[in-house]
């Protein structure tokens, strides 16, 4: 919901945004955290959560706290297949996987955010690699490789409302100045691809390059990640290349 767009039921609102305070970080919580997060009484937040547990959106623990429903896995699996993506970008990012020995992920814009919606792991070195479901994770757009080369093909009247007021210094390398962000943004969008320099987090560096469907429209970007004394200049180069390449044939395959 942007920021110009007020809810009609305040209420549901309120309800709904309860939701969103169970994340990776936080996935269990009981009713007094979720109060305080709140900012309402341990009893509204009761009816609320157990008006959500009788429709199978959360679920109680033994240890009495609250964590999301596999009702809310089926909403995600129903928007995954209708986005019209799986096949067309998965097969094309096991390809490219393969061709740069890394991780390459695929994400689309949301709000400040990149929302993280696949990822492929390269086959001959699946031993070396924890494997990572990463499907509904976040990444700042100003800070990571994927966000800036999508914040970047953006129009540049819609930067102010996709890059946050407080911004976090990830590291030592994270760019927190408007104007700074603003300057590179125009550069990733000349050269085609963006670098993360260790900006996002600790030795990795990672490219990205836009995503566009057929129509020309903007969809979202692709990135390959490692570790910094892997990923050299020279590498960071041959998986543009390679990014780019893998764009082009995303964007014959994804109609909408």
């Amino acid at each position: 919901m942007s920021s110009e767009q007020e809810p009609k039921v305040k209420s549901l609102a309120k309800a709904l945004h309860l939701l969103e305070y169970f994340t990776l970080q936080e996935p269990e919580l009981g009713i007094t955290e979720l109060a305080e997060k709140m900012g309402v009484t341990k009893s509204n937040v009761h009816n609320i959560v157990s008006t959500f547990q009788s429709l199978g959106y959360v679920e109680k623990l033994p240890n009495g706290k609250y964590t999301l429903g596999l009702k809310m896995l089926e909403f995600a699996f129903i928007i995954n297949q209708h986005l019209g993506y799986p096949k067309a970008v998965y097969d094309v990012l096991m390809e490219t996987a393969s061709l740069t020995d890394e991780i390459v992920y695929f994400g689309v814009p949301y709000g400040t955010d990149v929302l993280y919606l696949y990822v492929a792991h390269p086959v001959a070195r699946l031993n070396e690699f924890p494997y990572r479901e990463i499907l509904g994770e976040k990444g700042p757009l100003y800070a990571t490789g994927i966000g800036k080369a999508i914040l970047a093909h953006l129009p540049e009247a819609e930067w102010p409302e996709r890059i946050p007021p407080e911004r976090t210094r990830f590291t030592d390398n994270t760019k927190t100045d408007y104007d700074e962000i603003m300057e590179e943004l125009r550069r990733i969008r000349t050269r085609g691809y963006s670098i993360d320099n260790i900006e996002r987090e600790p030795n990795v560096r990672c490219v990205g390059v836009p995503v566009f469907n057929a129509a020309g429209a903007l969809v979202g970007g692709i990135s390959t990640s490692g570790p910094a004394n892997i990923m050299t200049d020279d590498k960071l180069m041959e998986c543009a290349n390679i990014l780019r390449t893998a764009s082009l044939k995303m964007k014959q395959r994804i109609y909408h």
